[in-house]
């Protein structure tokens, strides 16, 4: 397994985005326009393969100079439960202090977040809509 960062509009980015349709967006009808893939080229985006196929991804946006906040996280749904998203955790926890930034912040599905927690965020705020799903904002400090 190999992590790594991609290159916006680069052929892994696009393995990405499939897989990124696949798992969170066809599930609620929803389709990526074309402006959100441009909007995306100041973005840090992260995927994890095994050889040339994506088993799971990430980008982050640059918040300030100090929180990164973390955003369409996903495995693979027949790689899930492997130790893939841990291994994503850990690769961008260590990426983000060898940049100098001190909190990752993410917008958790309410079914993703006792995950999150496992890994050390915390919760934020009250529940929110976003996508019609119900979200929570979490934090880590690094």
């Amino acid at each position: 397994m190999e992590i790594k960062i991609i290159p916006h509009y680069s052929k892994d980015y696009w393995k990405c985005v499939r897989l990124r349709d696949k798992i969170l967006r066809e599930p609620i009808n929803l389709m990526f326009s074309e402006e959100e893939l441009y909007l995306e080229n100041d973005q840090i985006h992260v995927g994890c393969f095994e050889g040339e196929k994506v088993t799971g991804c990430f980008s982050f946006v640059k918040i300030n100079s100090d929180i990164l906040k973390m955003r369409q996280v996903c495995v693979d749904s027949d790689k899930q439960r492997n130790g893939i998203g841990g291994e994503m955790m850990t690769f961008s926890e260590k990426w983000a202090k060898e940049n100098g930034y001190s909190k990752i912040e993410c917008h958790a599905r309410e079914s993703a977040v006792a995950y999150y927690e496992k890994h050390g965020y915390k919760t934020e705020g009250k529940l929110f809509s976003e996508v019609s799903i119900p979200h929570l904002k979490m934090k880590k400090s690094l």
